[in-house]
């Protein structure tokens, strides 16, 4: 038996699966990330602590899985897409990892979207955010010292990959899952961009070589595998960022499947076979898939998951036994709020709007904590509806039989029930609930020859264990509420807009 290990590089914590060929799960290890807030707003990780805890993750499920490690054939690890590090010429960091919750590169995202936007969207299938190409931007015009050391920008479970496998600063490199975050390349092409770089006068010399995600690009060198009490030699496969490897591993590989992650960001896509920027509403991204020549056009609400934590911490901080029982209890005796919530707590992300903010709308003295409770849950259904109407504009022959639903609120059967009647399509859990570390898991396997079809091996190692079918009645419901939500959220965004400086201070 061969046994392969899958590395989830998260937000909030480094995920890491030992598995079987045949996809169980032998041991398990999460730990929590160490992020920076800083009083400039930043939002930083250090490099070699995000290292650490992959190290740490994968000698604890070593540990726990008492497998015989020569068995183990491959490594694979996914990451955190949007944010980015420097590295110089030996491939050690120069700056932190700029984070995807990091938003002082703000003001570049409007200068790229000014000169270059639709032809951005055009290549690269997404507008400028707060992603790679407004934050190299920053690092050059705000700390030139520091951008003249940076010899490649990367992301971090390539530089961990990197430095496992003892690679030079010459070597760094980007699989193309994360092309569309950078803003500067040709997506279908595969290839970086020479008319985006010339409008932004940015040497391509900075960036990073681009590989296949299943592309070998190394083997595990003696110190690491020492302190991971593995053998030196295992092959390390490029990877892929962690959408696309939650796509992969909860077996999204037909066109129209569609996909929740009910997460920290609350991410909603929809896999295609063609390349269709969203030229119109300029709201959906369209990153390419770790399966060769499709797509998925996605959008996500920033911190999504979170407002779920922060309403559970402010409305039911008197409730300590047994929190969640209490909420769905209360919740079941609400059924009809006519409250809509605008889900953008600390700005929208698709599109690019970073000062919204969040707003109860239609609330009144009869209504209570329970109420607002559910009207979060129905604000992030009915973005997501929203994203939908626009995916239906986009590919209008396409048909959706089932969303498959990961994450922590996947396990919510009210919230399930929501978002089923206001999409109008049946809502489904799988049997596998981290999905990320099986999908690098099932690419490493993949990348090593372990398995011929990738496709088929990813569809045949999931299973779906509950159905979710729409109320008809709830679904009426909120065929009446979207305009209003819909409504709020337009005319909010420009209220917001014009008081930016106030929300700025």
């Amino acid at each position: 038996m061969n046994y392969l290990i899958g590395c989830d590089l998260g937000t909030t914590a480094t995920k890491v699966g030992l598995f079987d060929e045949e996809g169980n799960l032998i041991s398990f290890s999460r730990i929590k990330s160490d992020l920076i807030y800083g009083d400039d707003g930043s939002v930083t990780q250090g490099p070699y602590q995000m290292l650490k805890s992959v190290v740490g993750g994968i000698r604890e499920v070593v540990e726990k899985g008492k497998v015989n490690t020569k068995d183990i054939a491959v490594i694979c690890i996914d990451g955190q897409m949007a944010g980015i590090l420097g590295v110089d010429k030996n491939g050690e960091p120069v700056t932190p990892y700029d984070s995807w919750l990091d938003v002082r590169c703000s003001p570049y995202v409007e200068i790229m979207t000014e000169r270059a936007g639709d032809l951005i969207l055009e290549r690269s299938g997404m507008v400028p955010s707060i992603n790679h190409g407004p934050k190299i931007l920053w690092w050059r015009e705000n700390h030139p010292e520091i951008y003249k050391k940076i010899f490649k920008f990367t992301v971090p479970s390539c530089w961990i990959t990197q430095k496992l496998t003892g690679l030079s600063g010459e070597d760094t490199f980007l699989d193309y899952t994360y092309l569309h975050f950078s803003c500067f390349a040709n997506l279908e092409e595969k290839s970086w961009d020479r008319e985006i770089l010339d409008v932004f006068e940015l040497d391509e010399n900075k960036l990073p070589n681009i590989v296949s995600p299943w592309n070998i690009v190394g083997k595990l060198k003696k110190e690491w595998a020492e302190m991971m009490l593995l053998v030196e030699g295992i092959p390390l496969s490029a990877g892929c960022g962690d959408q696309a490897a939650n796509i992969l591993g909860a077996g999204i590989v037909e066109r129209g499947m569609v996909f929740d992650v009910a997460g920290t960001a609350s991410c909603f896509s929809v896999l295609v076979d063609k390349f269709v920027p969203d030229i119109k509403h300029k709201t959906l991204l369209l990153p390419r898939s770790v399966i060769d020549g499709y797509y998925y056009p996605m959008a996500y609400i920033n911190g999504g998951g979170l407002n779920l934590e922060w309403a559970r911490e402010e409305f039911f901080k008197d409730i300590t036994l047994d929190q969640f029982v209490a909420i769905n209890q209360a919740l079941e005796k609400v059924t009809n709020t006519n409250i809509v919530f605008i889900p953008h707590l600390k700005g929208r992300g698709c599109p690019n709007q970073p000062y919204l903010r969040g707003v109860f709308a239609g609330f009144s003295w009869e209504h209570k904590r329970e109420h607002l409770f559910r009207a979060i849950l129905e604000g992030i259904a009915f973005e997501y509806l929203y994203y939908l109407n626009i995916i239906k504009e986009l590919f209008p022959d396409m048909s959706f039989s089932e969303v498959r639903v990961i994450g922590g609120g996947a396990k919510s059967k009210i919230w399930n029930t929501i978002k089923a009647s206001v999409l109008n399509i049946p809502y489904v859990e799988l049997d596998r609930e981290e999905c990320a570390i099986w999908g690098s898991a099932i690419l490493g396997g993949y990348s090593i020859g372990l398995f011929d079809n990738l496709i088929e091996k990813a569809k045949n190692s999931v299973k779906i264990i509950k159905r979710c079918y729409p109320d008809e009645n709830l679904h009426l419901l909120y065929q009446r509420l979207f305009p209003l939500y819909k409504d709020t959220l337009e005319v909010m965004a420009e209220v917001f807009l014009k008081h930016k400086d106030l929300l700025e201070h």
